[in-house]
């Protein structure tokens, strides 16, 4: 492919892991192919040059490799076109690599390891590129990571720069004043110092009621201050153009029943099982809003709401009974019941068998699970949520967010 044949391409990193890349990712694709746009998903195309946390999957031979589970969520969840996970994944960082390429590296020449990487990196580029329009690269972790062997995201930049690929560099970090400036400082230097300027600036989780003050003050710095105080300092980087405030989603911040579910199995996969509803795996997708353990036998409905997810002893068959004639309610009188029962104590009595057919023929996501109903919850409100690739509510979320932001006139040509 010709280096005139690029398309172009947003390079997305961050300021911090967790910062939002994935989530921008997810959006800015969510945006280009909303009607108004002209994109098709077949148009688009995804990359994670350098990966940190793996997953391992199956290439197109039908054999295991390892991908970065960021570029797994987003193929997957999007329906992004992929000629691999070879390829949208090219380089992981999975254990031991850090110690092999430093052991490599020492007994030879340290470059000869970043140019295999580096050519390994503009390979994939060019497979995932091929008949795109548009191409998003999602950077790792914060600005120097990978740098243990030249791999870092402004090496990374300046690898595809130099193939002549257009690349616009967005910046994500999160919505503040003081504290979004001081934390973006550091990586702009340290990108103009690598000759590999941030183009866009994306602040993102700004809360609503602190996004006109956050505008007007992030705005004026950059375009009225930072220059002055930087811009003679600084060799090939400017003021970054401030292409977009995103608001902060709550939402993301819910787990699943199903995401429960899979975070209690790593944990005793013999000690968690799904009872209902048959289709489990899609019923399952709620958003739990909170987790609240019953231990009244009666009276506890009026602190019940849709959305919840509710803890019950497994023996506990009148208050179950009441949990679902409670849900039918919300779902007939609000549209929207509870997004689970967690059924504690398994190996403590039992269901009735009234309640196990009311279970299995309703819709109510329901786990009988060993542990006691304060290690259920203390192991929830532990779970670091993550997006994960059947998250369709949440990716309709990120859209929404997404929708409107002059984003994309500000990347793309």
């Amino acid at each position: 492919m010709g280096a005139s044949a690029y398309p172009p391409t947003v390079y997305v990193l961050g300021t911090d892991r967790d910062i939002g890349k994935t989530v921008t990712c997810i959006g800015i694709i969510s945006n280009l192919i909303a009607a108004d746009r002209g994109y098709r998903l077949g148009d688009i195309g995804y990359i994670k040059p350098v990966g940190q946390e793996t997953l391992t999957v199956l290439d197109d031979f039908g054999e295991p490799v390892k991908a970065d589970k960021d570029a797994v969520l987003a193929i997957s969840l999007l329906g992004v076109d992929s000629p691999g996970h070879q390829y949208s994944s090219p380089v992981v960082w999975a254990d031991g690599v850090t110690a092999q390429y430093i052991d490599d590296a020492a007994a030879g020449d340290p470059l000869d390891g970043r140019q295999a990487f580096l050519d390994r990196i503009r390979e994939a580029y060019e497979r995932v590129a091929e008949g795109k329009k548009v191409v998003i690269a999602e950077g790792t972790g914060q600005p120097g990571v990978g740098s243990v062997a030249g791999l870092s995201n402004a090496d990374v930049i300046n690898a595809l720069r130099e193939m002549g690929v257009p690349l616009t560099v967005l910046l994500v970090t999160r919505g503040g004043i003081g504290s979004t400036i001081d934390q973006v400082f550091p990586y702009l230097v340290l990108l103009d110092h690598m000759g590999a300027r941030a183009d866009g600036l994306l602040i993102n989780g700004v809360f609503p009621s602190k996004m006109d003050k956050i505008q007007h003050y992030i705005g004026t710095y950059y375009e009225r201050v930072f220059a002055a105080l930087y811009g003679e300092r600084l060799k090939v980087q400017s003021a970054p153009r401030i292409v977009g405030y995103v608001p902060s989603i709550k939402e993301l911040r819910y787990p699943t029943v199903r995401l429960i579910y899979e975070a209690l199995s790593k944990v005793d996969a013999g000690g968690v099982e799904a009872v209902a509803p048959v289709e489990f795996g899609q019923a399952s997708l709620s958003l739990v809003r909170h987790v609240k353990v019953i231990s009244l036998d009666t009276g506890f409905e009026p602190f019940l709401e849709p959305g919840d997810a509710v803890v019950v002893g497994v023996n506990s068959n009148d208050v179950i009974r009441t949990v679902l004639a409670l849900h039918a309610r919300m779902v007939a009188q609000q549209g929207e019941g509870l997004a689970g029962l967690i059924l504690s104590c398994r190996q403590v009595g039992g269901l009735c068998e009234e309640i196990e057919g009311s279970l299995a023929h309703g819709d109510l996501p329901t786990l009988m699970v060993a542990l006691d109903s304060a290690s259920i919850v203390q192991r929830i409100e532990g779970l670091k949520v993550k997006i994960q690739p059947y998250d369709e509510g949440k990716k309709a979320l990120i859209a929404a967010a997404f929708e409107g932001l002059p984003l994309l006139a500000n990347l793309l040509p």
